[in-house]
């Protein structure tokens, strides 16, 4: 039987070449050629195919697109047909299990990866007929049937009732340069403003899942957690599996992934994973107490998690993550609105965000959504924000924003009090006020936070660690 493969290109060209190799094939069908977003959503509703295969599409990147098909057709197998310079992201591909084919497509190949697909294995458990994307709440958490094949959810277009999510991701591809402390005060910044009259609903998150210390610099307890949420998530999913019959101990990394994608999402049940900083109002969603229950946490997990933070009622969500290349980065990037890509002017620092803007670039990432932040900057150094602008190739009109070395700084890490929280002048909280105002525009007027002075009771940091 002939597998049906669906093309998603805005390179018609190439698609139409492709489709005439395959016009004789014994193994593949092509039900649907589409070149726009809209246009795929339409075709796997109308066609149902076996097989997608990704080349580019300029709207979006291919590792979402195709968690959100995959998410609403959990039966899908999916090929990314990458050019040269799109070859670094298969890692990142396969790691979602997407099969990876080098431009220009070969009809052999696909052929070859047609044979190779497994039939779903799933198929007799699950339903069928693949889901929505966002199946409606049914009493017991169970599907309407008849809403399947529903048309796509908004929210995968980045829309909810609560209008659009500005998430917001700030990494550093090097340790030590304060990403973590730039994240901090830029939620409490977010968390003390107001939008057309209401004041912003922030979340804090810490990706940083094995040595995050976001709670740690707000002295916040680690519980409840990300694990918490991610241990939720796996009673869900083992209850799932039992009631199709299914031992949750028997079953695969591919079929937890076709079981998570029907899982309804609870954007309403956040807050269950949240603490309280009560002094700003911000909520923060900490990385787990122990290193070990981090290694327990799929790509499966943060996906689901990404999106339901989408969904929520929170006006902006801030991301804190490792300095690494981690999954929870890597989507963490993908997911963003805005980034704010975090350094110091040293050149081991330097040398750094400019190899990950060069493989962002590679990957046709949206440059337009990446700001660069250097932190610690003093008045005399050895690199000038011209020569590092340059260093970077970034458009003379792209700005560096800086934030000043500022002995306040390292007393607010200290003591858990934010510099934004701080009473007196700072530099380093006026750099920050104008980073957050280019992120998301806010009414001049503000709510008026629990200013902090002086903390000479306020016990140090190593003193709150061991109480």
């Amino acid at each position: 039987m002939k597998r049906r493969l669906l093309i998603v290109d805005d390179d018609r060209e190439a698609t139409r070449l492709l489709a005439n190799q395959l016009a004789g094939s014994q193994l593949i069908e092509i039900c649907g050629e589409a070149a726009t977003v809209d246009e795929a959503w339409a075709k796997l509703q109308q066609s149902r195919p076996d097989l997608v295969l990704l080349g580019g599409v300029k709207e979006t990147e291919r590792g979402v697109l195709c968690q959100q098909f995959r998410l609403a057709f959990p039966h899908l197998s999916f090929i990314a047909a990458c050019s040269a310079n799109e070859l670094v992201w298969e890692p990142f591909f396969r790691n979602l299990g997407i099969w990876v084919i080098a431009k220009p497509v070969q009809s052999g190949q696909v052929e070859a990866l047609a044979m190779m697909a497994q039939s779903p294995g799933l198929d007799a458990r699950i339903p069928a007929q693949p889901p929505q994307h966002f199946p409606k709440e049914q009493q017991g958490g169970m599907i309407d049937p008849q809403d399947q094949f529903a048309e796509p959810s908004p929210a995968f277009n980045g829309q909810t009732k609560a209008g659009i999510k500005h998430l917001i991701t700030v990494y550093g591809p090097k340790g030590g340069v304060g990403k973590t402390f730039i994240s901090r005060e830029l939620a409490i910044f977010f968390s003390t403003q107001k939008k057309e009259g209401r004041p912003l609903k922030v979340l804090a998150v810490d990706f940083n899942l094995d040595l995050g210390t976001f709670a740690t610099t707000l002295n916040l307890p680690r519980t409840p957690n990300l694990f918490t949420w991610v241990q939720d998530l796996d009673s869900q999913l083992h209850a799932f599996a039992q009631k199709r019959g299914l031992d949750p101990y028997a079953v695969r990394q591919k079929e937890w992934q076709e079981l998570a994608s029907v899982l309804p999402l609870s954007p309403q049940q956040i807050e269950k994973y949240v603490v309280e900083h009560t002094e700003s109002g911000l909520g923060v969603l900490t990385s787990p107490r122990d290193i070990r229950q981090s290694f327990e946490i799929r790509d499966y997990h943060l996906y689901l998690i990404l999106e339901t933070l989408k969904q929520s009622s929170y006006d902006v969500i801030l991301i804190d993550t490792a300095p690494d290349t981690t999954d929870a980065t890597i989507q963490a990037l993908f997911f963003a609105e805005h980034v704010v890509m975090v350094g110091t002017p040293v050149v081991d620092s330097i040398e750094n965000i400019q190899r990950l803007l060069k493989l962002l670039r590679e990957a046709e990432y949206p440059e337009e959504r990446i700001q660069v932040c250097m932190n610690r900057l003093q008045r005399k150094e050895m690199f000038t924000l011209e020569e590092i602008r340059a260093y970077f190739q970034l458009h003379p009109s792209k700005r560096i924003f800086s934030i000043p070395d500022d002995g306040e700084v390292k007393k607010s890490i200290n003591t858990g009090v934010p510099v934004m929280m701080q009473a007196g002048r700072s530099a380093a909280r006026e750099a920050i006020v104008t980073l957050g105002k280019a992120l998301f525009p806010v009414d001049e007027e503000t709510k008026k936070p629990a200013i902090k002075g002086k903390q000479s009771e306020k016990p140090s940091l190593l003193r709150w660690l061991w109480g």
